[in-house]
């Protein structure tokens, strides 16, 4: 015999709240909607609000390890919506104590650090500075050819890329700049230099990356902002494996990374590109058009762009794509030995040792070059091979370099010199090997 239940008191689920209102807003339920995102529908206000709620769950997350390097904080902003959309809402959440009554904030300070562009892409400062003058918030702004302040630099003077060679070999030395060549004549040589308009932009992020660390290291910056959208962050998730950056890359596309002593925070993780057009326009956020080399080409100039298209089309007819490529990337660790890797010279990330090995035992190539290198066993690490130093001043730099570098510098026309901070990397790198070696002999 069954009991009966009194259903006063077991009401029944709010059902309600949770269910659809075909037509009407999916959160408000009340309003019609005035946009889809992901095939759901949002009022102008609740999208809003959803957004802002995002953004600061995704810093909350980070904002505990953020807090162990310090609170000044660094927000790398280039003008374009991205970017943009980041300020502001980062500001909005430093200063939203300052409503309340302990008037508190919630960073000892928020510092903005730009690249200036315009040696290469005439034109394009103008309206970016305009928009940061029009921000209450101080800016810190380092120039592209600061990259070639220093009176040394590593000149590439041979390289060997035959195929069927046991392996590839890059010839440098370190020389003195010439003191007629202005900073940013020397800048549009080293792009001149390069053919591909895939190897121009590898090298322009290379650069930026760069100087965006070195400006947050200046300013006593301990946590550094990126404004890489999901969007962005699907599209370098393909276009640097097909590169062959995959060695690399939990450092450079995951929501937390470190980079030395900075802790590398990327917010705008979940944000996908429509999204962040709809904010700016509904918030009135101003955004400036940050040109790249393929500005205006089609979707086959270079890697990247081919790459943008198809993520993005992809989106548009299954919009989890981009959701599902970010989650996915969350399950990436870096190897047991990126920490004590060799840093490349040129983009300064973790290069894989025996690159080079590994390289030959997927290139086509000639029986008889390979037969004195003997069989690899399947799944067998590649050993380093030994780096040698040659004459006249000559430096084999083929082992210091990652393996997508090395397709970079596969394109230089020898002559281009590279940026200061690869002599840097060199000097450092030789003394640290140099060290070691003595430490051998010590008792």
């Amino acid at each position: 015999m069954c009991d009966s239940v009194d259903q006063s008191e077991h009401p029944a689920p709010r059902q309600a709240r949770s269910q659809r209102v075909p037509g009407m807003c999916i959160k408000c339920k009340t309003a019609k909607p005035n946009v889809s995102i992901r095939l759901s529908l949002y009022c102008k206000p609740c999208f809003v609000k959803a957004e802002i709620f995002k953004f600061r769950t995704a810093l909350n997350k980070s904002r505990q390890k953020a807090n162990q390097h310090g609170t000044k904080l660094m927000a790398a902003v280039s003008g374009g919506p991205t970017s943009m959309a980041m300020l502001k809402l980062i500001l909005d959440f430093h200063n939203v104590g300052r409503q309340g009554k302990t008037a508190s904030t919630a960073f000892a300070s928020v510092t903005v650090g730009h690249v200036d562009e315009s040696a290469l892409f005439p034109g394009c400062e103008d309206g970016v500075q305009r928009i940061l003058q029009a921000e209450d918030v101080e800016v810190v702004t380092a120039r592209l050819e600061d990259v070639f302040d220093s009176e040394e630099g590593l000149e590439l003077v041979e390289k060997t890329v035959t195929p069927g060679a046991v392996r590839d070999k890059f010839v440098a030395q370190i020389v003195r700049q010439n003191p007629g060549v202005s900073p940013r004549e020397r800048l549009k040589q080293l792009f001149s230099g390069l053919s591909t308009a895939t190897n121009r932009e590898d090298m322009l992020d290379s650069i930026k990356t760069f100087l965006i660390k070195k400006l947050a290291q200046s300013c006593g910056c301990r946590t550094l902002l990126l404004g890489d959208s999901g969007t962005r962050m699907a599209t370098k998730v393909v276009t640097y494996t097909s590169r062959g950056r995959g060695y690399s890359l939990p450092f450079e596309v995951l929501a937390e990374s470190q980079w030395g002593d900075i802790a590398v925070l990327r917010p705008m993780r979940e944000w996908i590109a429509k999204e962040v057009a709809f904010f700016n326009r509904w918030t009135a956020q101003p955004s400036a058009v940050v040109p790249t080399f393929t500005t205006g080409a089609p979707a086959k100039a270079s890697i990247d762009r081919l790459t943008e298209s198809f993520i993005v089309a992809l989106d548009r007819d299954f919009p989890s794509t981009v959701a599902t490529i970010c989650r996915t990337v969350t399950k990436l660790q870096p190897q047991d030995d990126a920490a004590d890797a060799v840093h490349c010279l040129v983009c300064g990330m973790p290069a894989e040792a025996g690159a080079q090995t590994w390289r030959n035992r997927l290139t086509v190539s000639d029986v008889s070059s390979t037969e004195s290198e003997g069989p690899v066993a399947a799944g067998a690490k590649p050993e380093p091979e030994p780096e040698t130093k040659l004459a006249a001043g000559g430096i084999d730099i083929t082992q210091r370099l990652c393996y997508s570098c090395q397709n970079l510098l596969h394109d230089a026309k020898p002559g281009t010199v590279l940026p200061e901070f690869s002599t840097h990397r060199y000097q450092t790198s030789d003394a640290a090997d140099l060290r070691k070696q003595i430490e051998e002999f010590l008792i």
